[in-house]
């Protein structure tokens, strides 16, 4: 069994990703952005803002991508609880975790306080040892500086860790700190897209997740 669980944010504990493409949809639209935009920018979730700046908009200052991201965050604060509905089996699994013992924590690229006012409000801020936001670290995903800095902080082992997420970009991360992966497919990305990081499992619900959790690397799910 695993010591320590270390979950994305968006597209795997809430189903925000609807919401979130709503967003940039809506950015989009107001920028009179080629539609294109916005097929690119959606597989850049789970990465940070800026840097998705600077991936889908190469040709244009820091000033317009300041500002472009600075209107996606004026429009998404102003939503974040709305956006980030509960995935169902959620609260089921933090229970069975947090009873056996298990350490469950956060890696996320989106920023801490938004990810702390959702947790609050769905009162799920007990169940989690810590939270990683992306002013937290130096290094973003798939950089392992998120596994590292809370392997360290909560004092656990590397062998003792798995990393649960929807992106190509949480199994990475995962698989460059040395530690297990479970792809979930409630996000962004495709089953298709996530088997390229080879995780442990690539599952479809919370449920799944939490039984390969408990039962460890070596077991197969029932």
């Amino acid at each position: 069994m695993y010591k320590l669980a270390i979950f994305d944010f968006d597209g795997t504990l809430v189903d925000s990703a609807p919401g979130i493409i709503d967003v940039m949809r809506q950015v989009v639209v107001e920028y009179e952005l080629h539609e294109d935009i916005l097929t690119k920018w959606r597989d850049l979730v789970g990465v940070p803002l800026g840097k998705q700046m600077e991936i889908i908009f190469p040709n244009h200052s820091e000033e317009f991508w300041l500002e472009v991201a600075d209107r996606y965050r004026a429009i998404y604060d102003g939503k974040t609880i709305e956006i980030c509905p509960l995935f169902p089996d959620l609260i089921t699994m933090l229970n069975s975790l947090r009873d056996a013992g298990i350490k469950i924590s956060i890696a996320s690229s989106k920023r801490r306080p938004l990810i702390e006012v959702v947790l609050e409000h769905h009162k799920l801020s007990q169940y989690f040892e810590l939270v990683v936001g992306a002013t937290d670290i130096t290094h973003h995903k798939p950089h392992p500086e998120s596994v590292h800095h809370t392997v360290k902080k909560l004092g656990l082992q590397h062998a003792d860790t798995v990393v649960i997420g929807d992106s190509i970009y949480d199994l990475e991360m995962a698989r460059n700190a040395g530690v297990d992966a479970i792809g979930v497919t409630t996000g962004i990305h495709s089953k298709e897209i996530l088997i390229t990081a080879n995780p442990l499992y690539i599952v479809d619900s919370l449920d799944e997740v939490g039984r390969i959790i408990l039962n460890g690397r070596s077991q197969k799910l029932a």
